[in-house]
């Protein structure tokens, strides 16, 4: 009797106990991160809503409840992955990013051979209704490990670091390989530019990194010539439509309708817009207006002004990734906000260039503003990991202040 008296006071200290760590560790969260992330999230859920109204595929009231389903999923994951005190330079959690990897590398091959084509790409994957996308999950992925296999390579106290083997980036490679066969040439190009921009901030030598941006030049320039041999495999007609829509959309037939229908809408909204809910173009004009193309409506709607206000939101955000990025004490945290900045930069230009004609059309969605529940929730993660990692500088930070004084 007297153990079970005992046992009960122990049980309800550790809950107490693990309450105080939990409320601890709030003191570290990020609202300069968290408010943004989730304003944009509700703009997207009003804009979601706004784009779906003309939708053949289903009622606007269904497309909003799912994006703000997956937008508290997106959430949930956002305070899960922050609430624990993860050791991200620790062998068990690189183990774990390597096998994650992994999983989804096979994911991404199973998805290539027994997909099925959307949107001209092998890029989805269906467990019953739900539709996985591979690669945005490969892109969170990919930041992680680079950034283990390059941070432990540099030597302490020296800003540059000799050796990249090919073994270091094997499993970046394999995935902008599969990328590119789906293909998901826009997919193929977010991999490709984090990698490059990581190991310019991971002090690479001159040397690697001019090798590997003149392979990438090298394969921009040839594509003009390449293209009448790609446009000969049956899986490369509809990126060859893309790109004949993107040089002249007026000459490109049914490929140069979308891109057209996004200049028209960007014009009638102007500087202030026609106003929330009075799009003309989404009214069975623009295709995909609530997804790849919900940033022209955003310019209908609300005008060039909101489509500015949006991006100084992703701006506060970027800017505050790179300023933690600077304050970490361990490479391997810059690395990946370093990355995971990156990796917003880069996915909000190739889509308001696909959107304004100047980049080629690849399909690639706005941040947390398109609909797609599975875009959404691998946005979740990417966030929750760098809330997670700003809030261990935040702590470190402190501490380190408090033993100093």
């Amino acid at each position: 009797m007297e153990a079970k008296k005992e046992q009960a006071p122990k049980n309800g200290a550790n809950k107490i106990s693990l309450i105080n760590r939990i409320k601890n560790r709030f003191r570290y969260l990020d609202l300069w991160l968290l408010i943004p992330i989730v304003a944009v999230m509700i703009f997207g859920d009003a804009m979601v809503y706004t784009a779906s109204t003309n939708m053949a595929t289903g009622s606007a009231s269904s497309f909003l409840k799912k994006q703000a389903l997956f937008g508290v999923l997106s959430l949930t994951a956002i305070l899960i992955i922050f609430i624990f005190k993860i050791k991200w330079e620790s062998k068990f959690i690189n183990r774990a990013v390597l096998a994650v990897n992994i999983v989804i590398l096979i994911t991404m091959g199973i998805t290539l051979l027994v997909g099925p084509v959307t949107s001209g790409a092998k890029g989805w994957i269906y467990i019953g209704s739900f539709g996985i996308q591979p690669v945005e999950y490969f892109k969170i992925s990919m930041i992680l490990y680079i950034a283990h296999r390059f941070a432990r390579k540099i030597p302490k106290n020296k800003a540059w670091f000799p050796n990249i083997k090919l073994r270091d980036v094997m499993i970046p490679v394999i995935g902008i390989i599969l990328t590119t066969l789906m293909p998901d040439m826009g997919g193929a190009i977010i991999l490709i530019l984090i990698l490059a921009i990581v190991m310019t901030m991971a002090g690479v030598r001159k040397k690697a990194l001019l090798t590997f941006l003149s392979v990438v030049v090298c394969l921009y320039i040839a594509i003009p010539f390449l293209l009448p041999v790609l446009g000969k495999l049956p899986f490369f007609q509809y990126q060859l439509a893309r790109f004949d829509a993107y040089v002249n959309p007026w000459l490109a037939g049914d490929a140069g309708h979308q891109l057209i229908n996004s200049y028209y809408a960007i014009s009638n909204g102007g500087l202030f817009g026609r106003g929330l809910g009075n799009s003309i173009q989404k009214t069975g004009y623009l295709p995909e207006p609530n997804t790849d193309f919900i940033m022209a409506i955003v310019g209908e709607e609300l005008g060039a002004i909101t489509i500015w206000l949006v991006l100084i939101v992703f701006a506060m955000i970027i800017w505050r990734l790179i300023v933690m990025g600077i304050r970490a004490r361990h490479m391997n945290q810059r690395l990946v906000l370093y990355g995971i900045a990156t990796y917003i930069v880069v996915q909000i230009l190739i889509n308001l260039g696909g959107v304004v004609g100047a980049l080629p059309i690849t399909g690639v969605t706005f941040p947390m503003i398109s609909y797609g529940g599975s875009s959404l929730l691998s946005w979740g993660i990417t966030f929750g990991v760098a809330l997670n990692i700003v809030g261990q500088i935040k702590s470190e930070t402190m501490n380190y202040t408090i033993r100093k004084e």
